[in-house]
């Protein structure tokens, strides 16, 4: 690296430590006038914090770039517009948090001062559409500003996702030489963490709209800047910053169709977002955080492996994220956070009789959708990869052209395999050895179809034979496993969860695994099995679904106290009365509550 190289990156790190310093001294005394002028968040039914914070953090935050920016970053083209529309946008913020703005006044400001930025220099390079490059750069510019603002729900959110997502940016900068970008990307994530310091849980002080629009408009235009400066192919100039930015976004497209499909207004405040509904299945506030955090980390890396790629291979790790987010929104869409959300008073009751809209018979189908475009995106990925395996990941003309030919005969056999054997009718929820025979014997169907296919159609002049085995082997894990990935979610959850109940059961026998299934089913998710007694010495260590059993009956009172169980089943039928006298004599001075399974599984665990 020579020396030019290296003064550039000595000045990329003033920056970021010049910020940071702003942000970090100047934070506590806006805390203190925020507080004096009383500019403070009240709790609301619509918002998830429960305590009084103070506003206006994005006065130091806009204090931090404003002051680290024009010191250490030459002020011409892109950077003075940049600086120009991050002045506007904060003033915008500003009068949002001091006075509430009407959201389509709000939305109309935005879009004008993305147009000052496009004016500026910073937009999508398309040689091959440059009308589209306006209209695109500006929707991208709003969009992002409104993701950061509506990511910005939980104590340290989206300060942290800002400061992660402005690192990667620095490294997709440092990486093609730009370093006037960098150098804006390392002072953005030093403002960042220079106010996650007083913004992570606990927060004693928020952003606000004058912090989130400022982070917004500076992250989107620095995707734009760093990453695709000098590319001519549409999927990079829109993978890669869709890859730094995922968590913002996706979090904005889910909660805005998840609003529309239970009749919500979209542009109301709630507790609706992702991070909410993390924390509704149990995590805590910092759990919650810092997983998404750890989710931006790991896209922001893929980013940077993306941008290295062909075009097929990014295309087909692009459509995998996207396929994995799809399955993750799936997921998290089962949480009933709308049950309590009153039917719009305006909206007339239908006619006994009346048939459904398209649009609402939709919606009742709506995971049955989800899973055939998951599917979709998973054949379409498994014979592509199929292909980079098979050919060391070069992938020449004759080969693209095989495969654009090819690939939507494949996509109809199978999926058609798919549904004929039943793929779409089972509740992935609770899936067992039969469902993995199904999933089995629809993709071998499917794969002997499309090879038979291929051999009719084409003679398999060109294609390989050893492409359709690699096809077959990944499509079978990669659908498999997205059946499976539901399942895994809930386990990961549960072992996350805080405040469950913890259950003891005693009798390690059949009735013991029955409770055991049931207690780790839906119906009961605010259950934790701690382990399970049994006086049978072959069974002491070993593990049922899970769950050790720790030993005999005599250990009763350790486990009580070592576990703080709150709950004993004893799950032996007709079991003797000593058992009942020792149980009751450990428990209830204790004040844990306790049952014999007798009825069913369902009565007695309920």
């Amino acid at each position: 690296m020579d020396q030019a190289s290296l003064h550039s990156m000595a000045l990329a790190a003033f920056a970021g430590a010049t910020a940071f310093a702003v942000a970090f001294l100047l934070t506590p005394w806006v805390r203190s006038l925020a507080v004096r002028l009383g500019r403070i968040e009240k709790p609301v039914e619509d918002r998830w914090g429960r305590r009084v914070i103070a506003r206006l953090g994005g006065v130091a935050m806009y204090a931090g770039l404003a002051v680290s920016i024009p010191l250490w970053v030459p002020l011409h083209g892109p950077v003075a517009g940049l600086l120009a529309g991050l002045t506007l946008v904060f003033a915008l913020g500003l009068v949002d948090d001091l006075r509430r703005m009407r959201p389509y006044t709000k939305l109309i400001a935005q879009l004008l001062i993305g147009c000052v930025v496009v004016i500026g220099g910073i937009r999508v390079e398309l040689p091959q559409w440059p009308w589209l490059a306006v209209p695109l750069s500006v929707l991208w510019f709003v969009l992002v500003m409104n993701a950061f603002n509506l990511l910005d729900n939980m104590d340290g959110l989206a300060a942290g996702e800002g400061a992660i997502a402005a690192a990667f940016c620095a490294l997709h900068a440092l990486r093609t030489g730009q370093w006037t970008v960098a150098a804006v990307a390392m002072a953005t994530s030093g403002v960042c963490l220079g106010f996650l310091r007083y913004n992570f849980p606990p927060a004693k002080i928020f952003m606000g709209d004058s912090g989130s629009h400022l982070l917004g408009l500076t992250l989107a235009a620095l995707a734009l800047l760093g990453s695709w400066h000098q590319s001519t192919r549409l999927l990079s100039v829109l993978a890669v910053p869709t890859l730094v930015l995922a968590v913002p976004i996706f979090d904005t497209c889910f909660v805005t169709l998840q609003r529309l499909s239970h009749r919500v207004h979209p542009f109301v405040g709630g507790t609706d977002h992702v991070s909410h509904r993390l924390a509704i299945l149990g995590l805590s506030t910092r759990q919650t955080v810092l997983a998404l955090y750890a989710v931006s980390a790991g896209l922001g890396a893929i980013s940077l492996v993306s941008a290295e790629l062909r075009l097929l291979p990014g295309l087909a790790l692009w459509l995998s994220v996207v396929m994995v987010l799809v399955l993750v929104g799936r997921f998290l869409a089962r949480v009933n956070v709308y049950q309590l959300t009153p039917a719009p008073a305006h909206r007339e009751p239908a006619e006994p009789g009346a048939p459904a809209t398209v649009i609402e018979t939709m919606l009742l189908h709506k995971r049955r959708l989800v899973e055939i475009l998951v599917d979709f995106c998973l054949v379409s990925s498994a014979y592509v990869f199929a292909h980079l395996l098979r050919f060391e990941g070069v992938i020449t003309g004759d080969l693209q052209r095989l495969i654009v030919q090819s690939l939507p005969v494949l996509l109809a056999i199978k999926l058609l395999c798919f549904a004929g054997c039943g793929l779409y009718r089972e509740v992935w929820r609770y899936i067992g050895l039969t469902d993995v025979l199904t999933v089995f014997k629809a993709v071998t169907l499917g794969s002997a179809l499309s090879s038979l296919a291929l051999l009719y159609l084409w003679r398999f002049q060109g294609y390989s034979r050893a492409v359709l085995v690699i096809d077959w082997m990944l499509t079978f894990l990669a659908v498999g496993g997205s059946r499976v990935a539901e399942r895994l979610l809930d386990e990961w959850i549960a072992s996350l969860a805080e405040r469950k109940t913890t259950v003891l059961l005693i009798g390690a026998g059949d009735t013991g695994v029955r409770v055991l299934r049931y207690l780790n089913a839906e119906a009961h998710p605010g259950k934790r099995v701690v382990g399970f007694l049994d006086d049978d010495p072959a069974t002491h260590g070993s593990r049922l679904h899970g769950c050790e059993v720790l030993g005999g009956r005599r250990l009763l009172p350790q486990a009580l106290e070592t576990y703080g169980v709150r709950e004993v089943l004893i799950t032996i039928v007709d079991p003797p009365g000593d058992l009942l006298r020792e149980v009751r004599r450990c428990c209830e001075p204790r004040g844990v509550a306790w049952r014999v399974v007798t009825a069913g599984v369902t009565s007695a665990a309920s």
